[in-house]
């Protein structure tokens, strides 16, 4: 009779889980991108981010500025724009490989 061979227990990795905690929500990722080019204000973002009410967009900047991937800086005489962090902007590169996959995918 054959030797059982014991797997080791799968485990998820717990640095993925608390990043896709953020990323994983729909819209976070396109926002953050967005941002990428340069501060917006909230009538900006939901103007480029087709799709998203604005109440979804609210929401989602909210939970960007608690995980502090952003900032919301009101500085006068103008209205009050969102910036990408510091942790923000370390994001970009893992986005556009996303967005390259992404892109590779439709064109085969």
């Amino acid at each position: 009779m054959a030797a059982r061979t014991t797997l080791a227990p799968l485990t998820a990795d717990a640095d993925l889980t608390a990043a896709f905690e953020v990323l994983g929500q729909k819209w976070n990722g396109i926002i953050l991108h967005t941002l990428a080019t340069r501060p917006a204000r909230f009538g900006e973002l939901s103007t480029a981010i087709d799709g998203i009410s604005v109440k979804m967009l609210a929401g989602r900047l909210r939970e960007l500025l608690d995980a502090g991937l952003l900032t919301h800086d009101r500085l006068p005489p103008g209205p009050a724009t969102y910036t990408l962090t510091t942790d923000g902007r370390a994001l970009l590169p893992a986005l556009e490989g996303i967005r390259s996959w992404s892109r590779r995918r439709r064109t085969t």
